[in-house]
């Protein structure tokens, strides 16, 4: 499978929700650094093509840390088609190649001072297009942005921000001017 490029793309819905309340951008992270997961168990099917990690999740790629409670890695195996007697490549194998991954549970993405939070995370490889669900939360510094839902479409550099009835999406954005004068303190 290629390298997973979930971390950078969860990365880059803080890129876009966070520069959508006026903070600066953040560079991404690299996919040719290793990506190292860790959880409870692992459970690969490559029949259905789909590897889920269960159970206090912990993805890390450079500076960028994932947990959730379980992270599902969708893929389409690669290549020829495999007789009865082949073996057939899976997601271990570098058979695969990523089409989805959805986070489940206590979802957050960490780097730097930039943090996102939600109760789901799905990530579309094909449509370049990640959704981050259930009480939405943007941090970076002291900016915020918050609502139902945030969608992110990252080849057209745009989010939208969606509340539910009765809960308005919310943004708190601070003046670069007032954080240098806290700097100073």
């Amino acid at each position: 499978m290629s390298r997973l490029p979930f971390i950078a793309t969860l990365l880059a819905l803080c890129l876009v929700a966070a520069g959508s309340a006026g903070a600066a951008t953040m560079p991404m992270a690299s996919n040719d650094q290793p990506i190292h997961v860790v959880a409870d168990s692992l459970e690969v099917d490559n029949k259905a093509q789909v590897a889920n990690f269960i159970g206090k999740v912990k993805a890390v790629q450079g500076d960028v840390k994932i947990t959730c409670d379980k992270l599902s890695v969708f893929y389409d195996q690669e290549g020829q088609k495999k007789t009865k007697d082949e073996a057939s490549e899976g997601m271990l194998d570098g058979g695969g190649k990523v089409r989805k991954v959805v986070a489940y549970g206590h979802v957050k993405v960490v780097q730097k001072d930039r943090i996102a939070v939600g109760r789901q995370a799905t990530y579309w490889a094909g449509g370049r297009k990640m959704l981050l669900e259930g009480k939405a939360t943007v941090w970076r510094g002291k900016n915020q942005i918050s609502g139902e839902k945030i969608t992110v479409f990252l080849d057209q550099d745009r989010a939208v921000v969606h509340g539910k009835p009765g809960k308005r999406v919310s943004v708190t954005i601070t003046p670069k001017s007032l954080e240098a004068k806290e700097k100073k303190k």
